[in-house]
């Protein structure tokens, strides 16, 4: 997949979902739970020892037209491992040099995550077409209004504490979209709620269609 494929999905989907903790035996209802809710971009996040299991069950499971990616992508080495898991971008909490220059070496879209303009800049040098502005609502949406101000092409990803409340206000402040995920993908392993995450994914596709 070309970075510009993953850039085009984003900005046509706009809404990134993040999983942690994802059993693999429960990956391939997850991914279609959230596909049929209008999903197309999945991060699984790498902050658990046995993420990386998670994030091959998903890769494996996705319908044809879902990516796959890996979040909390902090060295070089988890980065390789994340790629051979099966990841088809990566996401970083705040800007990893290592990590940049490996997915720019293997041609493998990444998000950066950053919060000043000094960061916001490094992110975009180091080849980050759309960064990851982290954590979005410490901020408030009036900090990313603020920034599009001396950078009006800048694309921002609004990530930390967003959903279904407060996603068309960072929207409207100028946000390409937004990564969501306790909001959206939390479940009850004993018990899983498969058309409770489908209709929270709807929800949320349905407030980005209106900013289409």
């Amino acid at each position: 997949m070309s970075i510009e494929t993953f850039l085009a999905t984003l900005r046509r989907h706009r809404i990134l979902a993040i999983l942690r903790g994802v059993p693999p035996a429960y990956a391939e209802a997850m991914a279609q739970a959230l596909y049929a809710g209008g999903i197309r971009l999945l991060e699984v996040s790498l902050s658990r020892p046995a993420a990386l299991d998670g994030l091959r069950a998903l890769a494996a499971a996705r319908p044809p037209d879902m990516l796959v990616g890996a979040g909390t992508v902090v060295s070089g080495a988890l980065a390789e491992q994340a790629k051979e898991a099966g990841a088809m971008f990566f996401v970083t909490p705040h800007v990893v040099s290592e990590v940049a220059a490996y997915a720019g070496a293997s041609g493998i879209p990444v998000l950066c995550g950053a919060m000043t303009p000094t960061e916001i800049a490094a992110a975009r040098e180091q080849g980050c077409g759309v960064v990851k502005l982290f954590p979005a609502t410490a901020l408030g949406a009036d900090y990313l209004r603020s920034l599009r101000g001396p950078y009006p092409d800048l694309e921002l990803l609004a990530v930390g504490g967003i959903g279904a409340d407060n996603l068309a206000e960072y929207l409207a402040a100028g946000a390409l979209g937004a990564g969501i995920g306790g909001a959206l993908t939390s479940v009850d392993w004993k018990q899983p709620d498969w058309g409770r995450v489908t209709r929270l994914a709807a929800d949320l596709t349905r407030i980005v269609a209106e900013f289409s």
